[in-house]
C-alpha cells in the first residue's frame, strides 16, 4: 500500500467514526437515556462500517468534502 491509500483509509475510517458519534450521542440521548453509550456505539458502528463498506463510506466522505469546499 501507498502512503496516500493509508492516508485516504485513515481518513474514511476517522469520517465514519465522527458521524457515527454524531449519531450515536443523538440515539444515546434520546432512546438509551445515556450518551456514553450512544458515542461509545456510534464509533463501534461506524469504523465497522467504514471497514465493511468502504465503497459507500468513500463516496459519502466525498459528497461532504465537496459540499465543504463550495
Amino acid at each position: 500500500m501507498s502512503e496516500e491509500s493509508d492516508g485516504t483509509d485513515g481518513e474514511r475510517i476517522v469520517f465514519a467514526m465522527l458521524i457515527g458519534v454524531t449519531f450515536g450521542a443523538a440515539l444515546g440521548t434520546t432512546v438509551l437515556q445515556d450518551i456514553t453509550q450512544g458515542i461509545v456505539g456510534g464509533v463501534v458502528v461506524g469504523t465497522l462500517a467504514a471497514l465493511v463498506f468502504p465503497e459507500r463510506t468513500d463516496r459519502l466522505f466525498e459528497t461532504v468534502t465537496d459540499k465543504l469546499e463550495e
